[in-house]
């Protein structure tokens, strides 16, 4: 099977034993469906969302590039609503086996304990047992558990990243709103001779530094927006399984929000020192 690491440019393969595939997934496929994916030594079912994002089908002979120009042919497409299995390509252990150089590797086994058997203690006897590679046995609870404290590790990292991206442009609103305050001094001395209030003034520049947050946050996000269009933003996964990226009204307000936010936070600064400026000094700055 595919190997258990992280990827944001998600194409699982699974390798399985065909004849006994069914044992440990009840995938929603025909009888017919199932046979011709067994007699065909490269056939293989694939998931729903893999198959929508390739807009592939029934019937369909796909190389894969990204998988070193490995050829299947598709018998069936199959739904799990919306679980890990609706991201993978299922096929033969021993097609995928000879594909990738890797005879007799499996990078992880399905065990079925039989009725009344302690599933801990048969795992326990498992990684006892006197083999030439060393053994890990989880029960299905804590292998999900498991994959999903790493899946929880990428997102705590992405969210420190988000962090740092904020701060950049916190700084880089209140650097840039410092310089064409400092460049309009005399018009702000202007605007106090007219009767221009301080927080008049204050309300100018944070309003300035917002709009052009907003706007390039705006452009941001429809880039984003085709991207996704485009299927250029792949899934985050690991371990088979995965957590689509996706883009809609949502992640527009809480992305322009928060952008909004950064802006307004580094432009008080400029904006205070701007309404603070001495009516006198100001007018005799030069532009």
């Amino acid at each position: 099977m595919t190997s258990c690491q992280s990827s944001t440019d998600v194409i699982a393969m699974h390798g399985v034993d065909k004849e006994i595939f069914g044992l440990f997934h009840n995938y929603d496929l025909d009888d017919k469906t199932i046979e011709a994916f067994r007699s065909d030594k490269a056939g293989a079912i694939v998931g729903e969302k893999i198959a929508q994002r390739y807009d592939w089908e029934v019937g369909q002979h796909v190389t894969l590039a990204e998988l070193n120009g490995i050829s299947f042919n598709i018998h069936g497409i199959f739904s799990m609503d919306g679980a890990a299995d609706d991201f993978i390509i299922v096929t033969g252990r021993k097609f995928l086996q000879e594909a990738d150089n890797e005879q007799g590797l499996s990078h992880y086994v399905l065990i079925k304990a039989r009725d009344g058997l302690d599933p801990a203690a048969v795992g326990r006897e498992i990684d006892d047992l006197p083999l030439v590679v060393e053994t890990t046995t989880l029960g299905e609870g804590a292998h999900i558990a498991t994959v999903l404290a790493q899946l929880s590790d990428l997102v705590k990292l992405s969210r420190g990243i988000i962090c740092v991206i904020i701060v950049v442009i916190l700084i880089a609103i209140g650097n840039a709103i410092s310089m064409a305050t400092r460049d309009r001094a005399r018009e702000f001395g202007i605007l106090r001779t007219l009767g221009f209030q301080k927080r008049t003034i204050v309300m100018m520049v944070l309003g300035e530094g917002v709009i052009q947050a907003v706007i390039g946050g705006l452009i941001g996000c429809a880039m984003v927006q085709v991207m996704d269009a485009g299927n250029f933003v792949k899934e985050l996964a690991t371990c088979s399984v995965s957590m689509e990226f996706s883009a809609g009204p949502i992640e527009w307000i809480a992305a322009i929000s928060t952008v909004a936010a950064a802006a307004a936070i580094g432009s008080m600064l400029p904006a205070w020192r701007s309404a603070q400026l001495d009516i006198v000094t100001a007018l005799r700055r030069q532009d």
